[in-house]
């Protein structure tokens, strides 16, 4: 689903006579506010489902594949650029996965900054061949439109066997564009439109500080 398709959800249900005063128009971008609030918190809260039983594989259905091409290996290494900043999640969990393109089962093992040089003193560098990579902000491009962030690659095979990478990540709405689609859970569109028009329609609490000033002055 597009993030344009939610918004119309949205907009159809405050164009239906049958909820009579809460009928009104409202602004496609008021309507995203409120989508991406819901959205984010939406995959938070799985998070700590997740973190709560020990099983994470319920942020799957929040995950997007996206391909992403080698820009210039050097030895065995290099980096790709991300179409889309990940989700901001405990642990890198923001990525889920990172793979060779050609073959799934061939899956890089991620890196914490400032780990390749702890690595490097316990010489677990020379005994583990698995390709590895790192989050980074990019400092390569810069500008709107331009990738923030990009993946280092490292103990890659020398003979341009793999020249591509598949990359499973959590993208939060605020990163995607109208026409952009969407990972969401089976029936989850519901759910947040419905969670979206609930706090449209919310009635703002009555402000009573006034009324205790005025009581309080005339004791």
């Amino acid at each position: 689903m597009k993030v344009i398709e939610l918004v119309d959800l949205v907009q159809d249900f405050f164009a239906n006579d049958i909820i009579g005063d809460q009928k009104g128009i409202y602004h496609p971008g008021v309507i995203i506010g409120h989508l991406r609030n819901v959205y984010n918190q939406s995959i938070y809260e799985a998070w700590e489902k997740g973190k709560h039983e020990s099983d994470f594989s319920q942020l799957d259905a929040w995950t997007r594949r996206y391909s992403c091409g080698f820009q210039e290996q050097q030895g065995v290494t290099d980096y790709v650029f991300l179409p889309f900043t990940p989700a901001q999640l405990p642990d890198g969990m923001g990525i889920r996965k990172v793979c060779d393109h050609d073959d799934s089962l061939n899956v890089f093992a991620p890196i914490e900054n400032g780990a390749n040089v702890v690595f490097s003193e316990l010489e677990v560098d020379t005994l583990d061949s698995v390709p590895t990579y790192q989050l980074e902000q990019s400092n390569l491009a810069s500008g709107d439109g331009e990738p923030s962030h990009i993946l280092r690659l490292a103990k890659l095979p020398t003979d341009g066997s793999i020249n591509s990478v598949d990359v499973w990540m959590i993208v939060p709405l605020e990163q995607m564009g109208d026409y952009d689609d969407i990972a969401l859970p089976m029936g989850e569109e519901e759910t947040l439109v419905q969670k979206v028009i609930a706090v449209m329609t919310q009635k703002p609490k009555a402000d009573t500080s006034n009324d205790m000033v005025a009581s309080a002055g005339m004791q």
